[in-house]
This record gives C-alpha cells, structure tokens and sequence, in this order.
C-alpha cells in the first residue's frame, strides 16, 4: 500500500498539483510591486516612485540573498522521511527560525549600516535618498517576520504542502495590497503608507502560518516544535547548525554571484547608450517575470528529489528527475512560441516609445531564447536544493559567472547583440555545469539509509 502511495507521487498529475499553486501564488509577487508604485505615482512629485522603488530595490537584494533558509530548510524537510520524521522536522523548523529571527533583529540594529550603504551605491536625488530611508526605516521591522515565512514555505514545500505555501503568499499579498489602498489613498499617508503594509502584511502571514502549520490535519508533523524540550535540544544541536550554516553559505555564494552577473551585463549595456540599456532592462525584466513560471516545476522537485533522497529510491527519483525537466521544457517551449508570435503586443506592453520598440523588436530573438536556455538551469536548482548539494550549486554558478565574464569580453565587438548572446549563454551554461554533477545526486539515493540519518 504505501509502495502504490508513494508511486503516485512521481505520476504527471502529482507533479502538477505541487506545480500550479507556486504559479498561482508566484503572480501576486510583482502584482504587489507594480501596485506599491502605482501608489506612489498618484502623488504629485515623481521623486516618491524613486524613493519607493529604490527601496523596495534594497529589500529585493535583503531577502534575495536569505534565500538559502528557505531552500535548505526545504531539502532538510523533504529529505526526512524515516520513522521520527516528525521530530526532525520539527528541530529543523525551530532552527530556521531561531536564525530566521536572529538575522531579522540583526537587520534591524543595521538600519544606519545598510541605509549608509543603500544611499552610497545608488545615484539619486537627495530628496529621493530621503524617501528611500523613510521607507526602509519602516520595512527594516517586518524583517524577522519576513525570514520566518521563508522558514514556514520551505517547510511546506518540504512536505509538499503546496497549497498551503500558496496560502502563506496569498495572505501576505492581499494583506499588503489591501493596506496600500487603506493607507495611502485613504489616510494619505505616501511611503510611510506601503512600508507599514508590508510589515503588518509580513506579521500577520506569520503569525497566521505558525497557527496553520500546528493544526493536526495539517500533516506537515511540526506540532512538536511547540514541545518545550524538544525545541531546546534543537537550538543546541551545534553540528546541525553547522550543516545547515555550510549549506547555507554555499547558496549564499551562488545567489550573489547571480545578482552580480546580471549586474554585470546591465553594467556593459550602460556602457553601449541609454537605448541599449533600456532594451536590455526591458529583457532582463522580461527574465525576472518569467522566473515565477519557470520556478513552479523547480519547487516541485525540490520536494519530489528530497522525498526520493529521504527513502532511498533511486528508480522514483530518475522518474521524478526525467518528469519535472520534461515539463518545465515544454513549459519553456510554450513561452518562447508565445514571445515569438506575440512580439509586438508583448512590446507595446512594456514600452510606448517608437524608438525603443523598434530597437528591442530587432533583438528580439534573445527574449525568446531566454526561457529554452534557462529552464535547465532553473530545474536543477531545484533538484539539488532537494538533495541539499548547496556546494554542487556555488561551484557550477563560478564556472557559470566566469563563463560570462569571458563571453562579455570575447563578444563586445557585436554590441548589443553580442551581449545578450553572452546572457543566453550563461543561463545554458549554468543548466549544463549542474547536469554534469546530476550523477552525484543519483549517488546520494544509493546511500545507506543510516548515513542520512547520522548527519542531521
């Protein structure tokens, strides 16, 4: 019987239904951006866009880099799969979020560090870098809120609670668009207004998903977090800590090292003129909405792999591995025949300027490229965040950045064109620099059942 239970978890219809919540929910992350601007463009002086956008630009990075206690909370939790289950899950929530909370009131102490350093690295008018500090002065307060619900999804999608990861952003997101209205067009309260949404917004997820993920229905075992001696014993478990912390620091690295490759190729396109750089904004926002689909193949693997791992099943996990790529490529297919066909009205969407049109439709062949070079990449993201091979991930990303780094040399005589040839081959390349390691994650389904447990 859970032979055929657990069969059931690597067919097209269970890889699915862990995949269209992350969709669902994925589209209310820019919603509430573009709506936090929205706002402020409804008030007389442009300056309050800047000053909101630069900051949400701060906090993007913030929670960007922390990634990694989602993600390896997610692989932990997915990998247990042994009879004390519920225990371990339990120890490796209280851990992330006893980190989670430490970080958060680290970066609240930091607030004079990281707004000096916010106003240093952005070029801005003063009366901008004034609202950008009022902003992040607030938000700073919803940090430890925010790292905890990272914490709460990786432990969802860990157990495969998708829809409950669902339930946690949609909650967020609503709450904080909701407030926007209340407090900006209602009690006219401008950049004070969206940044205390947020945190109200980030709290109130929180606070709910700790009481959601406690019920006894839930399935996801956490409810011995809540027993006093167990969470102690978990916060002292230095040797777990140090696992979790080197897997961390190797996600860490290669998140860092993504932002600065696309800082990189916005750095060259600067360097062509303002109509270079603006198409390439324009495509590497075009990347950054089309992440949110790619990724919902991704988190489902995360669960399926770590799931496969925990049991010791390799032939499930070769099924899971070939069934999420082979989705996510057809996924990736569908988009860019869509980026293809619909060029012009996908265009006229993003910009009204004649000129600027024109250019980008002349370089459009990269925009559809970008989903068939990156689905590789982002897929075994999340095969190896289920197999927790942080170190796999930070090696292929500095093969991968090189990779770019050299591209950008070798293709600077094409402009434009070379440049975003180069971007498209970084994100094939990082696809292929974790596929030459995927045998080690086969590997690791062929352990001693015992050895996995030793090392929690």
């Amino acid at each position: 019987m859970c032979a055929s239970i657990y069969n059931n978890h690597t067919s097209w219809q269970h890889i699915w239904r862990l995949a269209w919540p992350i969709i669902i929910s994925n589209v209310t992350v820019p919603l509430v951006g573009a709506v936090d601007v929205a706002m402020m463009g409804r008030i007389d002086d442009p300056a309050f866009i800047g000053g909101v956008g630069l900051g949400m630009m701060l906090f993007n990075a913030i929670y960007f880099g922390m990634g990694f206690l989602r993600m390896g909370t997610t692989g932990l939790v997915a990998q247990s799969q042994d009879d004390d289950a519920a225990a371990q899950i339990a120890k490796i929530t209280a851990r992330g979020l006893v980190l989670a909370f430490a970080i958060g009131v680290i970066i609240i102490l930091a607030k004079p560090v990281i707004t000096g350093i916010a106003t240093t690295v952005f070029s801005a008018s003063e009366l901008v870098e004034s609202l950008m500090v009022d902003y992040a002065s607030i938000r700073l307060f919803a940090a430890p809120a925010a790292l905890g619900n990272m914490v709460v999804l990786g432990v969802l999608y860990g157990r495969q609670q998708m829809f409950g990861g669902m339930l946690l952003l949609l909650i967020v997101n609503l709450i904080n668009l909701v407030l926007d209205f209340v407090f900006v067009l209602g009690l006219g309260m401008a950049v004070s207004g969206v940044a205390i949404a947020s945190v109200v917004a980030q709290w109130s997820g929180f606070l709910f998903m700790i009481c959601y993920i406690n019920r006894p229905e839930s399935r996801i075992g956490v409810g011995k977090f809540f027993e006093i001696m167990l969470f102690l014993s978990a916060i002292r478990d230095r040797v777990a800590y140090r696992r979790f912390f080197g897997l961390g620091r190797d996600i860490f690295i290669r998140t860092a090292l993504l932002v600065l490759c696309e800082a990189m190729v916005l750095n060259q396109a600067a360097k062509l003129g303002d109509l270079d750089l603006a198409t390439c904004q324009l495509v590497l926002t075009l990347f950054g909405i089309l992440a949110f689909a790619l990724d919902a193949f991704a988190y489902a693997a995360e669960a399926l792999v770590g799931e496969a791992i925990g049991k010791r099943n390799l032939p499930d996990l070769q099924i899971v591995i070939r069934r999420t790529n082979s989705l996510a490529a057809g996924l990736a297919l569908s988009i860019a025949a869509i980026l293809w066909l619909g060029d012009t009205v996908i265009l006229r969407l993003f910009t009204t300027q004649a000129a600027l049109n024109a250019y980008a439709q002349s370089h459009w062949l990269w925009a559809c490229l970008l989903a068939p070079a990156s689905f590789l990449a982002f897929q075994l993201d999340g095969i190896f965040v289920g197999a927790t091979r942080g170190q796999d991930m930070r090696n292929a990303m500095i093969i991968s950045s090189s990779g770019l780094g050299l591209a950008l040399i070798l293709l600077d005589p094409w402009g434009l064109h070379g440049l975003l040839a180069a971007f498209v081959g970084y994100l094939g390349l990082r696809g292929a620099s974790l596929w030459w390691h995927i045998d080690r994650v086969y590997a690791q389904a062929s352990l001693p059942l015992n050895n996995a447990n030793a090392k929690r």
